[in-house]
């Protein structure tokens, strides 16, 4: 039988795993971590009401087509988040806006950005772009708002906008590539729908947490196949058939010899292990070096009830959808669809505003972390501005992801900055002999979604079995 190693038993490695399993092929799963799933993180244990919150991957939209065939093949059931046409909540420069007052604005936009669109192509990558995806690609999300839309920054579809793309994407738009918001909205009607991280139309949830589809392909996995808290320190190309992997664990080092081995792990942890002896070509090795992370963090607040959907002094009714220009960023209500008698309501924040929301431990909660506490109180604070009255329902309840702070993930997802688009965009998943890429980061169609992650663990397995 071949040898196949496997780094990382999230979503991609896992489902890697169960392609090579169906065809006939044996191979061991090395996790760095104590736990398996990577950023499909389920808390079912923190809140008084039962909810389920998800400390990092949470949406399954209508288009994620693999992730849907799994949730049917292990018998899994699903919450829908569609919330129908109901507005959302916009709030900017200490007032309300009803969607229908940036309705025009908007559709000038979206007519600009769909002319950029047809300019530039339907896809860019480092060996398939125009002159005007070049152009773009050089050009920040940020200015491209300065420059494109009227009032930039100042007005409040430049403020929307921004933080529309930071949200996405995880990074401030400063630092990013402007292709990143043309193909994200260019296809979008901007006046309708959310499209700022939160939930798509149509889009889902596993009933109970989404770390129970991990859970499940770990079980139809052989058992022993999978090594928890082997963390990988180098790698070594002997030939085009043997690589040496590396591993620090609790009894030791530990080297495994392979035929091929599959990286599934984040280029933002790769990065940190020794991979000189590994013979990468130089564009694998800046695309590894380079690669940028959004470092967005989740604020989860309980209620004893969903406050935000009762008549107040906000436009009502919406979809429990909220945008600010607050350091808040971006609410949603996480419990919508779960059945239970409270609230959860998420503060979802990206680039600097993610990166200053931390705590001593990655993921923490209320009963444990003064951090935490300190920053369920700020937020309230903030909440009282948009949702007057809303302190009195707090449950005392609150969680903050952190996954720029995980060790083992150093980012939220991967999003391409200014000039990689045209630079390495699509390289990442290339092989390098025997070593092959998989995860969220190796996606051009799905990067930054559990879906990508899962297409590429396919893609990246069948590659294996063509040596074969």
């Amino acid at each position: 039988m071949p040898r196949i190693a496997i780094v990382g038993a999230g979503i991609a490695g896992l489902v890697a795993a169960l392609t090579l399993q169906e065809a006939g092929l044996a191979c061991a799963l090395y996790e760095a971590s104590d736990r398996i799933g990577g950023r499909i993180r389920s808390d079912a244990r923190t809140w008084q009401s039962g909810a389920v919150s998800e400390g990092c991957g949470e949406f399954i939209d209508a288009d994620h087509e693999l992730m849907h065939q799994l949730i049917r093949r292990f018998g899994l059931a699903t919450i829908s988040l569609d919330r129908g046409r109901a507005p959302r909540l916009l709030y900017f420069s200490n007032r309300y806006y009803r969607e229908d007052e940036l309705t025009e604005p908007l559709r000038a936009v979206a007519a600009l950005l769909h002319e950029q669109l047809q300019e530039i192509g339907p896809v860019t990558t480092c060996r398939q772009y125009t002159a005007a995806g070049y152009r773009f690609d050089h050009l920040s999300a940020y200015d491209w708002i300065e420059r494109f839309v009227a009032d930039g920054h100042r007005s409040p579809v430049g403020r929307l906008l921004d933080l529309m793309c930071s949200g996405y994407y995880g990074l401030d738009t400063s630092e990013q590539s402007a292709l990143n918001l043309i193909y994200m909205f260019a296809p979008r009607d901007l006046a309708r729908g959310s499209t700022t991280g939160g939930p798509q139309l149509e889009s889902c949830k596993i009933r109970g947490g989404n770390e129970q589809l991990v859970q499940a392909i770990a079980r139809s996995l052989p058992e022993g196949s999978i090594y928890l808290q082997h963390r990988l320190v180098a790698i070594e190309r002997r030939n085009e058939r043997e690589v040496v992997l590396t591993f620090v664990t609790p009894s030791g080092p530990v080297e495994v010899r392979c035929e091929h081995a599959l990286l599934t792990l984040p280029f933002s942890t790769l990065r940190q292990v020794d991979y000189r002896r590994a013979a990468f070509s130089p564009l694998k090795q800046q695309a590894i070096a380079e690669l940028g992370y959004g470092t967005v963090s989740k604020l989860f607040l309980e209620f004893d009830q969903p406050y935000w959907y009762q008549e107040g002094p906000w436009p009502h009714p919406h979809n429990g959808f909220i945008v600010t220009d607050l350091e808040l960023q971006t609410l949603w209500d996480v419990s919508y669809g779960q059945g239970v008698s409270g609230g959860l309501l998420l503060s979802y924040r990206s680039g600097s505003r993610g990166a200053a929301l931390t705590s001593p431990a990655p993921y923490a909660t209320s009963l444990d972390s003064e951090a935490v506490r300190q920053a369920a109180a700020s937020c309230l604070q903030q909440l009282e501005c948009l949702l007057p009255g809303i302190s009195a329902h707090y449950t005392g309840r609150a969680a903050l992801s952190y996954s720029t702070g995980d060790p083992y993930l150093l980012g939220s997802y991967s999003c391409w900055r200014v000039g990689q688009y045209t630079l390495f965009s699509g390289y990442e998943r290339v092989r390098e002999g025997p070593i092959h890429f998989a995860g969220e980061h190796c996606s051009v169609e799905f990067q930054g979604f559990m879906e990508g992650a899962a297409r590429e663990g396919v893609r990246a397995a069948q590659e294996i079995l063509e040596d074969y």
